[in-house]
């Protein structure tokens, strides 16, 4: 089967890249055309291991006119059975490609974050689409309350490898503290990094973090870390293809978002066996925590997440990493690919919709 991919704009080098990378890499069964209308510098080129079925192809232009072009060359070009759109916007355009070209591909929106809170979602371009991956549960109600009909909705979460990771060994006792940050630099957006330094400024014992990611506000967070007198227990270590190989030792990953899809980051740390402290924000989280390997704290609660961290630093030598690891299972790529491909199967047998 032919699936063609039209992303958002991409970063370069986030957690929505290492997905579509997972699921290129490992759905040998179908070629994949992945298409980047608008991409910062793509670092994640690196993470395709796949030889052979797949392409990826960034376009070169910054007019939307000429982005449309793009994405209508290249898929009369492939003539793809299915595609995937990661953004409401590209749902419109490749309805009308397909509804203005007589085309018979069915489309599936693969949304990557809340819509609600995500800039890239309007009400009426979800219904561009003939089905819908969720990739939360939360999405999958925001979808259902936004009047999608829920047989077309399907619960697929993110795909990870959980076979073959190392475990993270706990921190030696007596040692400080030893949290873990993976993400993008946002101080007051998704990210929320203000309210983890805020945390980190509270914290009743001693500590350090290393800090994995890169972003826009990555000057101004080291200069609140400077503020808030802390900056001497963090180590910024920028981005790296693979942070995990850089962390052996960790009490726990920590994430403050104001918002998520289904972070990949949370489902690496406990395939690590790494616990995780998170704030219970929409979407995902919710999804992957649970008492075994975690704990979930209210929006920006700061004295919340403090308590969280303490009893993750004080029970540190009680935590089975083993088990933590466990709960990863129902999340692993080979489910994923096996559920994603009944999917296909499933949407391909049916008449494309015709837009009104």
């Amino acid at each position: 089967m032919k699936i063609t991919l039209v992303t958002q704009y991409l970063e370069g080098h986030g957690g929505t890249e290492r997905v579509i990378a997972e699921l290129v890499n490992h759905d040998l069964k179908n070629n994949y055309q992945v298409l980047v209308p608008a991409s910062g510098k793509p670092e994640w080129l690196q993470w395709f291991t796949r030889q052979t079925g797949f392409s990826v192809k960034i376009c070169p232009h910054t007019s939307e006119k000429e982005r449309h072009n793009f994405v209508m060359r290249h898929i009369l070009a492939q003539k793809p059975d299915i595609v995937l759109c990661l953004e409401g916007k590209a749902n419109k355009m490749v309805a009308n490609i397909r509804q203005h070209y007589h085309c018979h591909f069915k489309i599936i929106s693969w949304g990557h974050t809340s819509i609600v809170d995500s800039k890239n979602f309007l009400k009426e371009n979800i219904h561009y689409a003939d089905y819908h991956l969720a990739i939360s549960s939360g999405i999958k109600q925001q979808l259902i309350d936004f009047g999608v009909t829920p047989e077309n909705v399907f619960l697929v979460f993110n795909p990870v490898q959980t076979t073959s990771p190392k475990i993270v060994a706990s921190p030696k006792p007596g040692s400080p503290f030893h949290a873990v940050f993976i993400g993008r630099i946002l101080l007051d957006d998704q990210k929320n990094v203000r309210m983890l330094l805020h945390v980190l400024a509270k914290l009743p014992f001693k500590w350090h973090i290393d800090i994995f990611g890169q972003g826009k506000d990555l000057k101004s967070a080291q200069q609140l870390a400077k503020q808030l007198n802390i900056a001497q227990n963090i180590k910024w270590q920028g981005w790296i293809p693979d942070p995990w190989s850089q962390i052996t030792r960790a009490d726990c990953l920590l994430l403050c978002s104001t918002y998520e899809g289904f972070p990949m980051v949370v489902i690496e740390s406990i395939a690590h066996g790494l616990p995780v402290v998170s704030t219970n924000c929409p979407t995902g989280p919710a999804d992957i925590i649970n008492a075994q390997n975690g704990i979930l704290t209210p929006m920006n609660d700061e004295d919340a997440f403090v308590e969280a961290c303490s009893k993750v630093y004080y029970l540190r030598n009680e935590l089975d990493r083993r088990q933590i690891k466990k709960t990863a299972v129902k999340f692993d790529t080979a489910s994923y690919i096996s559920k994603l491909q009944h999917i296909y199967d499933y949407v391909s047998a049916r008449e494309p919709l015709i837009l009104p």
